[in-house]
């Protein structure tokens, strides 16, 4: 929806790195969800040493971005 873009302290596009996540979890397309994440340079790489709680309370349907966005990147980031 739309609602969490403007969460992230850093800069992560948490709309396109989930829609990245649900591609490979989702849909089972994890090529297609590899080359969308690789498109968005650093992806969810800053949410791994982020102090910043503000993403959390973000979701008004209460989802857990930064677990989200920290499994995408375990996922789909070339190391991991």
């Amino acid at each position: 929806c739309g609602d969490c873009a403007d969460a992230c302290p850093q800069g992560v596009a948490i709309s396109d790195v989930l829609r990245s996540r649900m591609y490979d979890r989702d849909y089972g397309e994890p090529d297609l969800a590899r080359e969308a994440y690789a498109a968005l340079g650093t992806g969810a790489s800053p949410c791994v040493a982020c102090a910043d709680p503000s993403c959390i309370e973000a979701c008004p349907s209460g989802l857990p971005i930064r677990d989200l966005t920290l499994d995408a990147r375990r996922r789909l980031h070339p190391r991991g």
